[in-house]
Formats: C-alpha cells, sequence, structure tokens
C-alpha cells in the first residue's frame, strides 16, 4: 500500500515538475525570440539585457521554491504536532502498553518497509530520471525554438 502511495507522489511530482520546467522553458525561449526580434541590437547590449533578464526570472523561481518548501515544512511540522498532541489526549497519558504498542507498530513497518525498499529505490530512481529526461529534453526544445525563429 505505501509502495503505491509513494509511486502516486513520485508520478504527480514528475508531472509537475515536466509542466513546470516546460512553461519556464519555453516561456524564456520565447521571451528571448521577442526580445531579438523587437530589439535587434548589438550583440554586447544584447547579453547586458539577457542577463538582466536572467537574473530576475531566477531570483523569482528562487523566491517562489523558497516559500513552498517553507510551507511544506510549516505544514509538515503541524500535522505531526497535531497528530501527538490528539494522541496523547485521547489516550490520557503514557502507559507501558500504549508504548509497547507503538513500538511495535513501528517494527512492524519498518519491517515491511525494509521488504518494500527495493520498490521504493526503483521509485525514486525513476523519478530522478525523469526528471532529468524531461527537463532535457524541455531544455533542447527552447533551444531549438530560439535557433529556429531568433533569426
Amino acid at each position: 500500500m505505501a509502495v503505491v502511495i509513494l509511486k502516486l507522489i513520485f508520478t504527480t511530482f514528475t508531472t509537475l515538475f515536466n509542466m513546470i520546467s516546460r512553461v519556464i522553458l519555453m516561456g524564456t525561449a520565447h521571451l528571448l525570440v521577442f526580445l531579438i526580434q523587437a530589439l535587434k541590437i548589438p550583440g554586447e547590449a544584447m547579453h547586458v539585457a539577457l542577463e538582466k533578464v536572467a537574473e530576475t526570472i531566477k531570483g523569482y523561481l528562487k523566491m517562489f521554491f523558497e516559500q513552498i518548501v517553507y510551507e511544506v515544512l510549516i505544514y509538515l511540522m503541524s500535522t505531526a504536532f497535531d497528530a501527538v498532541k490528539q494522541a496523547v489526549r485521547e489516550s490520557g497519558g503514557f502507559t507501558k502498553e500504549l508504548l509497547a504498542g507503538v513500538v511495535e507498530q513501528i517494527s512492524t513497518w519498518f519491517g515491511k518497509m525494509m521488504e518494500n525498499f527495493p520498490e521504493i529505490l526503483e521509485a525514486v530512481r525513476e523519478v530522478i530520471s525523469t526528471v532529468a529526461i524531461d527537463l532535457w529534453k524541455n531544455y533542447v526544445e527552447a533551444i531549438m525554438f530560439v535557433k529556429k525563429n531568433a533569426i
């Protein structure tokens, strides 16, 4: 069950990453083509302008991803603390039986995870390779668009 959920999460992540990278790369390619066609200025001035555009985009992306990571961490920490608080409320205090049950469940869960570890490792490898391949394809497509339309 955990492997299926992980694979679903990984598939969603790779699809989302592919869409975001495609939008960013193709948007940048269209912007470059527009700038080249509209301005037709000497190469040195264009280089400076493109550097400024690249710095601006990098700044926005960095801020965007930092905000996402921050929100995810806050959500995870809040959820974990809420779960612990709820467990403490429901149990009325920790007892030996509760601790024994928790230890047993953790060991059972860990045992199941170790059984599924090769599948999980394969899924992680697949995610990394898919992300790299999709990023490369989107990059090549954006470069080809610029080469075709910038002249």
